[in-house]
């Protein structure tokens, strides 16, 4: 049977604000930011670069503040509500209910462009009871730093999804 997601803690902007906290990974793609952003936007592209199974917009576009979507992770289900929202740089949501044993989780990620493409920089930072929260911490950071070269190779080997070609 599976679990019932629960309610946890709102957390946004003010979240992220503690720097200590928040984790960061940046990526450089080799790709104009559009494209990234047309990947981030996709949902069955974030189950080719990170160990999520499926991932389903719950809102209609277009997606802005107080859009939502439900993603699967093996067994384990996360509903979030953007509380960040600037088309084509920035997407930033915050966990709502969860199966996951979190209080709080965020995730913020903004594109920025450089001179051979753009750089992705992804904050996130969560709140769990004390034990779980170094290892959340740690298979976050594990699988963004597998997962963004695999985002990278999905982007390259899928030009025609992502407006490259």
């Amino acid at each position: 049977m599976a679990k019932e997601p629960k309610k946890i803690e709102e957390a946004g902007e003010a979240f992220l604000d503690e720097s200590s906290k928040v984790q960061l990974l940046s990526h450089e793609f080799p790709f104009p930011r559009d494209a990234v952003w047309k990947a981030l936007r996709d949902g069955d592209t974030w189950t080719k670069w990170l160990p999520i199974t499926k991932v389903e917009w719950t809102s209609p576009e277009p997606f802005g503040v107080g859009t939502t979507r439900t993603v699967w992770i093996g067994k384990d289900v996360v509903e979030e509500v953007f509380f960040a929202w600037d088309e084509g740089h920035r997407m930033a949501f915050r966990f709502d209910r969860t199966t996951l044993p979190v209080k709080a989780f965020v995730e913020d990620y903004q594109l920025h462009e450089t001179p051979g493409g753009c750089r992705l920089d992804w904050r996130f930072r969560g709140k769990a009871p004390f034990i779980l929260g170094p290892i959340i911490h740690g298979q976050m950071k594990s699988s963004g730093r597998k997962g963004l070269p695999k985002l990278e190779a999905y982007i390259r080997d899928n030009p025609a999804k992502f407006g490259l070609s």
